[in-house]
């Protein structure tokens, strides 16, 4: 975020009423190889390396009256945040990777006066501590007006830089963090050396120097050699939500007197001179954004604000994330050294927390705290699904999974906010179901499938997560990622978005059925090919990857190839679908017959027919391996065998989903009882694994949102576009179940009772215009638009 005096931080309060408006020129920067000698096009300008820096810009800009509008589009690398007059007014870039670099477009007009107007920037590159998401050439800044009124706003050598001295880089580790952590460095920010006020209106530039230009901005598909590195294309997605957060409670002080019942949710106290001071707070449920320390005087003092999901005890495990006696705290930090002024530190990037500590050292002059408060940011996600039953435990499970969602979506989906912020292909499809479902939000979903799309390499795999500086490769996730296309060609209202993607589907399933040996499994596979962390699969990965014959990898691309002649029929190439179908049907054949335990009743990983996983039983199921009666009873061990390989978290995901699919989606309400474990140990988002998992925050958890809907209610897409529905309810256990799902036609409302005779009074409302069926008991009822009633036994 950035530094600045108290008269600027207020005026953060504008963006979060700002929405975004894609405005003017299809095409605002250079599309033509005689473009790049027009002056009417911006430049980038920086100082020219890629190494840690802080930098800030400033223009100023004459106007003889207030235009009724000013668009501008603005990028940077790797990020920046822009004021116009004083006033922030909009910050990014959305991070993408350098063949799509986004830029943002929005029109300043609100913000000018007649005279004299200063536009500034601050413009950051984190070097070598960049967290893993961030892809990066050099440090640069571009803004464009998009007509010539608008262009005396260009990028161009009339722009100032200097660099901020105070900033520098804390480099985070696994130590630190209190596991695996790759999301960025931190700051340590020296007040004595921060150029306090550089974004104000009476601010001496005098000493600044003369931008330097590094080229023109330009978008992809330029047709010449000359150009730069950065393919600028329109944000795709709407800017985050922010709103402003009170932490609500004060634990503990050591050091100096503070009163804990005089907290009142604004931390306002002294440290007396030469104090070693802590302060401990608790947000009370997992929480992320920019924190914002409001201080004074304090001249020579240090503050570290050190952030984490939970404390950890002896033993280094968290237990129950409510208690904090006998703990400590673990995890990444910021420093400020105050120059004795009245001063708002905010670190530039998020931080994620429910605990906060703030260790002082004060110096020969007393600090005054006069505020801490949190700036909540995330991608906009609505509720606008609901979901009651006769289960009053479930309601705290949906609440948590939602808030699990929301914190694991920012400008792309990330796996984990605290300790990776990765978009990882096999978490989101997960998190991609729970937008459309919940939130009826389509765009995240389609910037992530273009984003791994992008991210395809040479061979034919995409990578395992993107945007990401460096190349994972996954195969699994490369099926997966076919199944995520598949789930929006079913749910999504764009069909023709998804049909640009055929050719690399075709592409990712090349590779693999080229790997089909002759046992007519698949042989041997490179890569990392993890299907399951957590368990007992070494690494993540089943048997049978390195001397080939994996059944579980066979199943899911027999699975894959299944989805993906659906897609390749509706889209036009039939004959490329007429081809895979007998593929898979070999696949699942010969699996069957190397691996298939009839004793047992189960398949095994491999066809030495040593293990057993929940995993690939599952997956069969969901490939249609077996007949209806064969289904249920193998759905029964998955439930029931405790021999088999347990699944985890993310991994339950498609164990409920082969439930469903044979007959036993009822025992889904039972098998919700891990969930309801993580409540009683106090956590209020759901973890990556178990109690003591690394991360108290991982969205593959979060599913149970997505179950209740699609497997409880029964509510699912039944033909592409979501141009019918299938209702299927599957109780188990409960007597009611009630819910609404947003549809691109309206809202489909349903409602369940259940007596002790298994007889079901059912009331769906769908929109007007969309019909289905019911099924219950193996009989269908059909449904029409409007209001829908009946008793069934």
């Amino acid at each position: 975020m950035t530094m600045g005096a108290i008269k600027t931080s207020v005026l953060i309060i504008p963006l979060l009423l700002f929405q975004l408006a894609l405005f003017g020129q299809s095409k605002p920067f250079v599309s033509l190889p005689a473009q790049l000698n027009d002056s009417s096009f911006a430049d980038w300008i920086g100082p020219g390396d890629s190494d840690y820096g802080v930098f800030y810009f400033r223009k100023a800009v004459e106007l003889k009256e207030v235009p009724k509008s000013f668009i501008i589009h603005v990028s940077a690398d790797n990020r920046y945040r822009l004021w116009v007059n004083e006033k922030l007014v909009i910050w990014g870039p959305a991070v993408g990777d350098m063949f799509n670099w986004n830029y943002e477009t929005t029109d300043i007009a609100p913000y000018l006066k007649e005279g004299k107007n200063i536009i500034a920037s601050q413009v950051w590159n984190m070097g070598s501590l960049r967290g893993a998401r961030q892809i990066s050439h050099k440090t640069a800044f571009i803004l464009q007006g998009n007509s010539p009124a608008e262009q005396v706003a260009n990028t161009n050598n009339s722009w100032k830089i200097i660099k901020d001295r105070g900033y520098h880089g804390i480099a985070i580790n696994r130590r630190i963090a209190g596991g695996g952590y790759i999301a960025g460095g931190t700051d340590s920010v020296d007040g004595f050396k921060h150029p306090w006020g550089w974004n104000l209106l009476s601010y001496d530039d005098a000493a600044w120097q003369a931008a330097r230009k590094l080229g023109k901005g330009n978008h992809q598909g330029l047709d010449t050699w000359v150009g730069t590195p950065w393919m600028l294309q329109a944000r795709k997605i709407p800017l985050m939500e922010q709103k402003l957060e009170t932490i609500p409670q004060l634990l503990d002080v050591k050091g100096f007197s503070y009163p804990l019942s005089a907290y009142k949710g604004s931390l306002q106290t002294q440290i007396p001179p030469n104090t070693q001071a802590e302060i401990l707070l608790d947000n009370g449920v997992l929480t992320m954004g920019f924190p914002q320390l409001l201080v004074s005087g304090g001249r020579g003092s240090k503050i570290k604000i050190q952030y984490q999901e939970a404390l950890f005890n002896e033993e280094g495990g968290k237990g129950n994330r409510d208690e904090w006696r006998g703990k400590v705290m673990k995890g990444y930090y910021d420093v400020f050294l105050p120059d004795g002024g009245n001063r708002l530190f905010e670190p530039l990037w998020i931080r994620v927390f429910r605990y906060v500590k703030i260790t002082v050292s004060t110096g020969n002059e007393p600090l005054s705290i006069n505020g801490f408060k949190n700036l909540y940011t995330a991608y906009p996600l609505e509720q606008k699904a609901t979901f009651t039953s006769s289960k009053k435990d479930f309601e705290k499970i949906w609440d948590v999974s939602w808030r699990t969602a929301q914190l694991c979506a920012l400008e792309t989906y990330m796996d984990c906010p605290y300790y990776e912020q990765l978009q990882y292909i096999g978490d989101t499809r997960i998190q991609a179901l729970i937008s459309m479902y919940v939130g009826g939000d389509e765009r995240l979903v389609k910037n992530a499938l273009e984003q791994f799309y992008a991210s395809m390499q040479p061979m034919g795999l995409t990578k395992s997560n993107h945007p990401a500086a460096g190349t994972q490769i996954i195969p699994p996730f490369s099926l997966l990622y076919i199944s995520m296309l598949h789930d929006y060609h079913m749910l999504g209202k764009d069909s023709g978005f998804v049909k640009q993607y055929m050719p690399g589907v075709k592409f990712i399933l090349d590779w693999f059925i080229s790997r089909i040996d002759d046992s007519g499994m698949l042989g041997p596979l490179p890569y990392w090919n993890h299907i399951d962390g957590g368990t007992k699969f070494v690494n993540g990965s089943p048997p049978g990857i390195s001397d080939g014959g994996s059944a579980h990898m066979s199943v899911l691309l027999a699975y894959t190839i299944d989805r993906a002649a659906e897609m390749l029929t509706y889209y036009g190439y039939a004959c490329d679908a007429e081809n895979l179908l007998p593929v898979s049907a070999k696949l699942k054949e010969n699996t069957l017959k190397l691996c298939l335990n009839r004793d047992k009743g189960l398949l095994a990983e491999t066809p030495d027919q040593q293990l057993y996983s929940r995993h690939t039983n599952s997956f069969a199921i969901l490939a249609g391996m077996f007949d209806a009666q064969t289904e249920k009873a193998v759905a029964r061990k998955i439930i029931d065998d405790g021999s088999l390989i347990q699944t985890s978290l993310y991994f339950d995901f498609y164990v409920f989903q082969a439930l469903k699919k044979a007959g036993l989606g009822g025992e889904v309400t039972a098998l919700m009882e891990k969930w309801q474990t993580f409540l009683d140990y106090g956590l209020t988002t759901f973890p990556e694994h178990g109690i003591e998992s690394r991360s108290d925050c991982h969205a593959w958890s979060a599913h149970p949102m997505y179950d209740f809907l699609s497997i409880v209610c029964g509510v699912t897409s039944s033909s592409p576009g979501f141009k019918t529905v299938k209702i299927e309810p599957q109780l188990g256990e409960l007597t009611k179940a009630s819910g609404t799902i947003p549809h691109y036609m309206g809202e489909i409302a349903v409602s369940f009772t259940k007596d002790k005779k298994e007889r079901l009074r059912y009331e769906v409302v769908l929109p007007h215009n969309l019909t289905g069926v019911l099924k219950y008991k193996n009989q269908s009822y059909p449904l029409s638009g409007g209001k829908n009633i009946n008793t069934l036994n």
